[in-house]
């Protein structure tokens, strides 16, 4: 009989221990998570000088009160943290490459090819922005609702080509190279900054003269028009003819 009720006491111990156990080991999941996601979304300006380190934290965030050390995090919660660090993000580029014309039919969706050119041929430079800032308009074709709140994101580019040596030779400005009206504060986006040799740009036309054979480097300076700041991108090309 005492052998039974030791035995009994053994299995309950045992089991308590057990959900003590995972009980535990669930909050340092949560904690842990929450911790990651807290690193991912940490910019670091760190250039070997500890004093020009930038560090973010949940507490810092809009979206702190929302998120807890446990996996109730919604998608909702999610994009609005995204969106606090995007705010505080610097515009600039995360990724740039030289793709085919009209290859471009979306984010992330393009034929990249070489920095080599043939005479006369078209030059399109395909970039991912971040960073960008979203104006807040009133949608006024809103079928009889004034107060539908849209997002607007508007940037425009500057084009410096000159030889290899530095010697400007070609000055192209304001350039209108995006501009969305949407109901969501979007922040996939990608340009497509073309130079051929008869039109330039979008909107309007531009005259460009043909490059000759030779070493080129091609400044990209794009403006987000919305929070005034800009960002440059140096490219060097070669224009050769084909083999």
């Amino acid at each position: 009989m005492y052998d039974k009720f030791f035995i009994i006491i053994i299995i309950v111990v045992i089991a308590f221990t057990a959900t003590i156990a995972g009980t535990s080991a669930t909050t340092v999941v949560g904690q842990n998570q929450t911790l990651n996601l807290t690193t991912l979304l940490t910019p670091d300006t760190n250039n070997d000088d500890d004093n020009d380190t930038t560090t973010m934290t949940l507490a810092n965030t809009t979206a702190a009160a929302n998120v807890t050390a446990t996996n109730n995090m919604t998608i909702e919660d999610a994009k609005e943290l995204y969106l606090s660090v995007w705010n505080q993000t610097e515009f600039n580029t995360t990724f740039s490459t030289f793709v085919e014309p009209f290859s471009a039919a979306g984010y992330g969706v393009y034929e990249e090819r070489s920095n080599i050119f043939a005479p006369g041929e078209t030059i399109v430079l395909y970039v991912e922005p971040v960073g960008f800032a979203h104006e807040r308009i009133i949608d006024e074709k809103g079928g009889g609702n004034n107060n539908t709140m849209l997002y607007l994101m508007n940037m425009t580019a500057d084009y410096e080509i000159a030889a290899a040596n530095g010697t400007e030779l070609q000055l192209i400005e304001d350039v209108q190279v995006g501009s969305i009206t949407s109901h969501r504060p979007n922040t996939e986006m990608f340009l497509t900054l073309t130079l051929t040799p008869e039109r330039f740009g979008i909107i309007e036309a531009f005259e460009v003269q043909p490059l000759p054979i030779g070493s080129y480097v091609i400044t990209y300076s794009v403006t987000d028009e919305v929070s005034g700041e800009s960002f440059q991108l140096e490219k060097e090309i070669t224009v050769a003819e084909r083999e």
